[in-house]
């Protein structure tokens, strides 16, 4: 019995096929982001906001615990020393003690930049989301054109807070 043997032409032609009936169900991506609609595009300006705040707490937490290291690590210094001095313990176990309160406080400095870098990623997700949101915002061809322009323009201006808080570190925005 003889194999049909099938070209490479072939099979290429029937993989784009395939491809192009499955993009025509399922839609690009652009065609989805026009086609939003209004409780959609609420969905997504609403999942973002929380999701960025919730980012942001744990950023803020983070700063937080990292700022106020140095004022635990003296305090349970000082409280090292007074149980050595009180006799509670020996100068062996004083060592010891002295030794993790060194690790965890550096341990308490160093997180920050693990969580408040995975934070900050969070954070630039969520704003995607909320520029989704606007996006599909102003699409939408019921709206009134000045809402539809101020929609466009609010997703300008997240994209660019994104871009700009991810591709540099340090940005502070003060307001006063």
């Amino acid at each position: 019995m003889a194999k049909k043997s099938t070209s490479k032409k072939e099979t290429i032609e029937k993989e784009a096929t395939k491809k192009a009936a499955k993009q025509g169900k399922e839609g690009d991506l652009w065609d989805k982001l026009i086609n939003m609609d209004r409780r959609k595009a609420t969905k997504f300006i609403i999942g973002g906001m929380i999701i960025a705040i919730i980012f942001g707490t744990i950023a803020l937490i983070s700063d937080s615990l990292a700022n106020n290291a140095y004022d635990w690590e003296y305090y349970k210094l000082h409280e090292n020393d007074l149980g050595y001095w009180r006799g509670e313990y020996g100068y062996q176990e004083f060592l010891e003690r002295e030794k993790e309160i060194y690790a965890q406080a550096d341990w308490m400095r160093f997180q920050e930049a693990i969580f408040e870098n995975l934070a900050r990623i969070g954070v630039n997700f969520g704003l995607i989301f909320v520029m989704v949101g606007f996006i599909g915002y102003s699409a939408d061809e019921e709206m009134d054109p000045k809402k539809r322009q101020m929609s466009f323009l609010l997703a300008a201006l997240i994209i660019t807070v994104v871009m700009f808080s991810a591709l540099s570190t340090g940005i502070t925005i003060s307001v006063g």
